[in-house]
């Protein structure tokens, strides 16, 4: 019952930020256009139209409303106060360029699925690479299309993937350090991005948080492989209370196999970045479609940025982080588009991700994801390992 109840609290925590967050976002966000007038900071609101001389707004009654430029007001950098609402952020965006966004985004799934091969083959498993794609595309559909986000898309895999073999638990232990992997060198990226970023950047605020989670993570990896933690054992009065302490001592040795095939471990790095830069070509894309200020002499910004929307997203909270990703999609894209463009660019960006991941509805539904019986039944479909 106490479990229970704090899974509840935990939901209704992710809940409360998740609304909280897009309270947050949509403040500033219009269905229509706003034109800021020059005199006593009145507004017009409509489907904006600018011409040479004058603004012509379309008012949502039907009738038109004619403004002189000169009646406008201006910014600092003398730019028209015109705010764009959403209707005109999609009307105006390049649907070509939001088709293209997801050709460059759907082969993603490809070398997540050499990725998880290549893990599953350092502990003897051996998936073959159809089979692998199959549960990469049904486990990104859960984590896009599930509230749960992606611990369903991993569970997911973990089940599956472990029918594949006898050795069930190193197969549940390989989709861990496959997210680890992803999360790591994501992590890697972005303290690296915000450390030789200009310090009075937006990313700046965010180096020492970076930097210090880096450091916890490289002092974690660098006690638990080091020879004089190895020594360390629990008394045997304790080790009867810990449970499933065998599945531990497996996992731990997944952990250390994997850790021992360099090639591998470095092959799965440099594919993560990979399809990290795959991704983010298709969301900077997106920003191109939506008319936002975005352009080659930009485009090393809008990666930095973009990256560090990927890691509020991988944070614990709202499931595929709603809401905290398009906070923060909201700061630092403030200046390269007015709200609701951003807003439009990050709903374009998951919809993109979903499309792209729909294949897996297919898979899921099918039940191709099921080993054959021939596989499932081989003695041999869980390699040499032995038995922890």
């Amino acid at each position: 019952m106490q479990g229970r109840m704090k899974k509840r609290l935990f939901n209704a925590f992710r809940i409360l930020i998740c609304v909280g967050a897009l309270w947050i976002v949509a403040r500033g966000v219009t269905l229509h256009d706003h034109v800021e007038l020059a005199a006593r900071g009145l507004h017009v609101v409509g489907q904006v139209s600018v011409g040479e001389e004058s603004v012509v707004v379309l008012l949502p009654g039907g009738d038109r409303q004619v403004i002189a430029l000169s009646d406008v007001a201006v910014d600092e950098d003398g730019a028209l106060r015109i705010s764009y609402g959403m209707k005109t952020a999609w009307r105006k965006s390049d649907k070509l360029l939001l088709f293209l966004a997801l050709l460059i985004y759907f082969p993603v799934v490809f070398p997540q699925a050499l990725r998880f091969r290549w893990l599953l083959r350092a502990q003897d498993i051996d998936v073959s690479s159809w089979e692998c794609l199959k549960l990469t595309f049904a486990g990104n559909f859960l984590n896009f299309a599930t509230p749960l986000g992606s611990n369903a898309g991993d569970a997911f895999k973990a089940y599956f993937a472990s029918l594949h073999t006898e050795h069930k638990t190193e197969a549940v232990t390989t989709v861990v350090l496959d997210r680890v992997i992803g999360l790591g060198t994501l992590l890697a990226v972005v303290a690296l991005i915000v450390t030789i970023g200009p310090d009075g950047g937006r990313l700046a605020v965010l180096r020492p948080y970076m930097l210090g989670l880096l450091s916890a993570g490289v002092v974690c990896l660098a006690v638990y492989f080091s020879p004089l933690a190895r020594r360390f054992r629990l008394p045997a009065s304790w080790q009867e209370r810990v449970p499933a302490l065998s599945h531990l001592k497996r996992m731990d040795g997944a952990a250390r196999k994997l850790a021992g095939h360099r090639a591998v471990l470095v092959g799965a790095i440099l594919i993560t970045v990979l399809l990290q830069m795959m991704a983010l070509a298709a969301y900077f894309v997106v920003a191109v479609a939506m008319a936002m200020d975005a352009h080659a002499g930009n485009i090393v910004e809008f990666f930095a940025y973009f990256y560090t929307g990927t890691v509020v997203q991988a944070l614990p909270g709202p499931p595929q982080g709603l809401g905290t990703v398009e906070l923060a999609y909201r700061y630092f894209f403030a200046s390269f588009g007015s709200a609701s463009q951003i807003v439009c660019m990050a709903l374009a960006i998951r919809v993109v991700v979903l499309i792209c991941a729909l294949p897996g509805l297919l898979v899921t539904l099918t039940g191709s994801y099921r080993p054959s019986r021939k596989v499932a039944s081989s003695p041999a479909a869980g390699g040499s390992v032995a038995e922890a």
